[in-house]
């Protein structure tokens, strides 16, 4: 059985695939290519990998429906590689499910590197991603599973980015935190969307996961201007 850490990636070209496959291998881990949709979805039967790498543009099935069926059964951290590079498109990426988004043409060097970052934040002994049980609200949230489970026992799965938001405003509670500082905390530079629009995607998401009204939210409060404050009493 391998130790190595998995990557599965969803591209229709097979230049690019091969390309990607090719130097992800090299950069030492073990990568699954599949040119499409069906293909990928079949073989998670038995693979888990680690992270997924998807182009949106497949040829049977809408990669951002790819993205959102994955956040929704796995953990696996999630790369978006695509020739949309419209604002638009990234932030309905992020609001699926994606942890990062990268437009084609790239560079090599820039996607082993966010992969890196995605599979450090995944990883349970990265310095912000303890295996650690918090209780507040009324869920509970178990960093070493992926997961948020409410007061009737209720599973609802998180992504890696998700859990490490998450456990940055359980550990800072009931103080303002800025985007700058969650950007630099969580180590989120990967570009400049990335700085600002992206922690708010992010945010909205977890709202969603915890049930949080954005019009009024209990738990995630935004400070317009500012920041957030993550309210708990436990």
């Amino acid at each position: 059985m391998t130790n190595q850490q998995q990557i599965a990636i969803v591209e229709d070209s097979p230049e690019i695939l091969e390309l990607l496959t090719e130097s992800l291998s090299d950069a030492g881990y073990e990568v699954h290519g599949f040119r499409r949709a069906i293909d990928f979805e079949r073989a998670l039967q038995q693979l888990v990998p680690d992270l997924c790498i998807v182009d949106l543009g497949l040829p049977d099935k809408d990669g951002l429906n790819l993205v959102s069926s994955i956040s929704s059964v796995g953990d696996a951290a999630i790369l978006v590689i695509s020739g949309r590079a419209a604002l638009q498109d990234k932030i309905v990426g992020l609001e699926l499910g994606a942890d990062d988004y990268l437009a084609k043409p790239f560079e090599m060097a820039e996607v082993i590197a966010r992969v890196r970052a995605l599979i450090r934040r995944k990883t349970p002994n990265a310095p912000v991603q303890h295996s650690t049980v918090y209780k507040f609200a009324g869920w509970t949230m178990d960093s070493s599973k992926f997961e948020l489970i409410d007061a009737d026992g209720v599973e609802v799965k998180l992504s890696a980015s998700e859990v490490n938001l998450l456990q940055y405003f359980l550990t800072h509670a009931n103080r303002l935190v800025t985007r700058a500082q969650l950007c630099d905390d969580l180590n989120d530079h990967s570009d400049e969307f990335a700085f600002d629009r992206a922690i708010d995607v992010r945010v909205s998401r977890l709202r969603s996961k915890l049930r949080d009204p954005s019009k009024n939210p209990k738990i995630i409060k935004t400070i317009y201007g500012a920041g957030y404050i993550f309210i708990s009493d436990d």
